[in-house]
Formats: C-alpha cells, structure tokens, sequence
C-alpha cells in the first residue's frame, strides 16, 4: 500500500503544498482553523513527516559530528550521553569518530565530517590545532563547539569543568575532616586541566596554612605510576590523604596502600599514627563505581557538559558561548 504523501495531504484538506509545508513547520502566517484541517487530514490518512528531508530542503542535515581521542574513556562516554539525550529528541543522528589528536588526524576527520554534510561538530579536545579545524568549519558555515575539562582557546564555543573550583571543594573537604598531610597523585605535567586544580589544591593550603610540598606531588609522566606512588608511600607515611587526578591514579594508590598495610577509609583523621589513607579522586560515576565505598570523588558533571554542547548547537548563535560547569562533591 502506498505511503501517503505531503501532496495528498494538501489535495485533502483542499490547500496548497505550501501551506501544509508551512502548518507542519509552525511557520507563516496560518489560521488555527486551517492548522486544525490540516492536522485532521494527516492523522486520518496516516501521514508521517520526513524529517529528514525536510531538512535538506532547508540546507540542513539531520546529522551532528562528534570527535574524540577515545570512545572508550568514561569522561567522553558520559559527554556523549548528554549530546545523545539533547539531539535524540530532535531527531538527529550522532556520527562519532576517534581521533589520535594529531594535526593530520583531526583534519581527517573533520574533513569526513563535512563530506557527511553535517549540521554541527563537537570536538572533545582543546589543543591548537583547533584553530585550523575552526577555520574549515567557518568556511563551511558549519557550528564548532569545544567539550575539554579545560581550555586556552578564546575564539571557540566550548563548554568545560571548573577544575579550580573542583580541587578547591576536595581539598577543602580533606582539611575539613583533620587532614594535613596531602598529597595530589596523577595528571600529565603539560596538562592545563592538571595546573589549574593544583592551582586550586595551592590556594587551600596556603588559605589554611599548610606548605605546598612539590616531593608530594606526583605526576603521571611514566609507565611505572604504580611504583612512583609506592615510593611516596613509603618515603613520606605521614601523608594521609591523596587528590587523585584521575581513577588511574586512584588504582595505582589502592594497589600500592595494601603493600604497606594502609587501608583505605573514609573515617577522617583520628591519629598520625593511624595507617588508614583518605582518598578524594576526580572521576565519574561509572568510573568511582569499584570503589565507591572507599572513596569520595569530584564529579565534573560531563553528561551536563554533553547536553550544554548541544543546546549551544541547536542555538546556532554566530556569538561565540563560553559555559563553566561547576562540579560537585560525591560523598557516600
């Protein structure tokens, strides 16, 4: 049987193509009496609209490109969440690639964005190569938006943490329950996401007192994480509570504290003498859920993030939108 058409449609309710086009978009000037008639004739016949092709008519595609360095890592995997929970009641269909990040790669990939004829792109990174993606997409006319836990860009849509503010709330709440020995674990040394929450993590200390100690600081640089954390473990056992850059970190801390008999715990300080550690490490929920019992964590709200960057699409603003999420404290 044959699907009906737009054209029968406007043979049934005795009005033009033009009219029953403008009644379904909402546009134009259209008595209610006549949007009445028109929806009357669709729900009798049985008409479903072709979104997609109403788009195309109007220069538009029903498809948003998003781009990340791994699918897999919990961070973009809950983003994605957002973007998907934001354009899935639009309609539109998300089309992911994974980049390595380098200059020639995230060309490529931009470039088979663009031969898909999308209507916007996310990218989950910040590095400066974003100004050449950004120059191909304005050509294009095609929307830009950064999802990173930080940026330096200033020209870019982009939407990201408040890392700051992040480590602040942490360490604040570590201080809070009688710790003063506290060292941050993880984070690559070049990260700018790291330098701003251990700018945070200073600012604490400083504000209570305490000494920012660089041989408690822990980068993760090397392979042998797991044996540069033992090492602090071992050379400093004063230290009894950690900011963990990330759930790497937080495992390699968790595996370490058992060969030195220290638990993990999240009762507060009750004696230097005790050998329990407590750990507050930056994450999501799904990545903190194997030890959710032993640990509090930063959550930097991605999935919010995700639904930000598709609000800032589907706005279509020329104006360039800069969106700080503030994140929370999980404490079980």
């Amino acid at each position: 049987m044959r699907k009906p058409t737009i054209n029968d449609v406007a043979k049934h309710a005795n009005v033009s193509v033009t009219t029953v086009s403008l009644a379904l978009s909402g546009k134009g000037r259209i008595s209610d009496v006549t949007v009445q008639k028109i929806n009357q004739v669709i729900d009798q016949l049985g008409y479903v609209r072709n979104k997609n092709a109403a788009r195309l008519r109007s220069g538009q595609s029903a498809i948003i490109g998003v781009i990340v360095r791994d699918i897999r890592d919990a961070f973009y995997a809950s983003i994605i969440t957002g973007i998907n929970e934001v354009f899935s009641k639009q309609d539109y269909i998300l089309f992911l690639l994974q980049s390595d990040m380098t200059k020639e790669g995230l060309l490529k990939s931009v470039n088979s964005l663009i031969e898909q004829d999308v209507s916007g792109i996310i990218l989950g990174y910040n590095g400066i190569q974003t100004y050449d993606i950004k120059t191909i997409t304005d050509k294009h006319k095609i929307p830009l938006v950064i999802v990173a836990q930080s940026s330096s860009l200033s020209n870019i849509s982009q939407i990201c943490s408040d890392n700051r503010l992040g480590a602040e709330l942490a360490t604040e709440y570590l201080i809070g329950k009688g710790y003063r020995q506290i060292a941050y674990l993880g984070g690559k040394t070049n990260s700018l996401t790291r330098a701003e929450r251990l700018a945070g993590f200073g600012h604490i200390l400083s504000k209570h007192g305490l000494k920012f100690r660089s041989e408690w600081i822990v980068p993760n640089e090397r392979p042998e994480l797991l044996d540069d954390v033992s090492f602090l473990l071992k050379q400093h056992p004063n230290v009894t509570a950690f900011l963990c850059h990330d759930t790497s970190a937080t495992l390699s801390l968790i595996l370490s504290a058992s060969k030195f008999g220290r638990t993990i715990g999240k009762g507060g300080l009750v004696s230097y003498l005790e050998p329990q550690v407590e750990i507050m490490s930056f994450g999501t929920q799904a990545e903190i859920q194997m030890a959710k019992n032993l640990i509090s964590y930063v959550d930097n709200k991605p999935i919010e993030i995700g639904r930000q960057a598709a609000y800032t699409l589907l706005q279509k603003q020329s104006s360039i939108k800069q969106i700080i999420i503030s994140p929370e404290l999980v404490i079980d």
